[in-house]
This record gives C-alpha cells, sequence and structure tokens, in this order.
C-alpha cells in the first residue's frame, strides 16, 4: 500500500488504522515501519477509597438450608426437557 505524504506528513487511511489513534514508526537504513498499537483501556483506580475490612456483612445476611438444592423442574428448564 503506498500512503500519500504532503507538507505536514504522512496521510494514513482509517480504515488501515480503525479505532487506534497511535502509530509508532520505526526506521530500518532505508526503510520506514508503521506499527499501528491497538487502543487499550485504562482505568485509573482512585487512591482516596479506604481498604476494604473482611467481615463487614458477618451476622447480616443468611443463607437458606436448601440454596444449593436446584429443583428438577427447573434444571429441566435449563436443559430444554420439558416436565
Amino acid at each position: 500500500m503506498k500512503l500519500k505524504v504532503n507538507e505536514e506528513g504522512v496521510l494514513i487511511p482509517k480504515a488501515l488504522l480503525g479505532d487506534s489513534q497511535e502509530v509508532e514508526i520505526i526506521q530500518q537504513e532505508e526503510t520506514i515501519i508503521l506499527k499501528i498499537k491497538k487502543q487499550s483501556t485504562n482505568y485509573k483506580l482512585q487512591s482516596n477509597l479506604e481498604s476494604r475490612k473482611p467481615g463487614y456483612w458477618k451476622g447480616k445476611v443468611k443463607i437458606a438450608d436448601d440454596f444449593d438444592i436446584l429443583p428438577d423442574n427447573i434444571q429441566n428448564s435449563f436443559m430444554g426437557l420439558s416436565e
């Protein structure tokens, strides 16, 4: 692929870049390589949050004795079986 060069620089088609907005230029002797960097999502954590203390919910929540028991009719529904 040939790219157009003007007084301001090289024009890179949007189709070639995709969603990326960053290009790394590498020059090796007489060859110039354009390396398109994929856009990454970085999340900045707030440093003013207090660290979590375990045990906050202890004694405040009760889990039913039959919590892990799945009734047959619901299990059959997940499997696409009729009752």
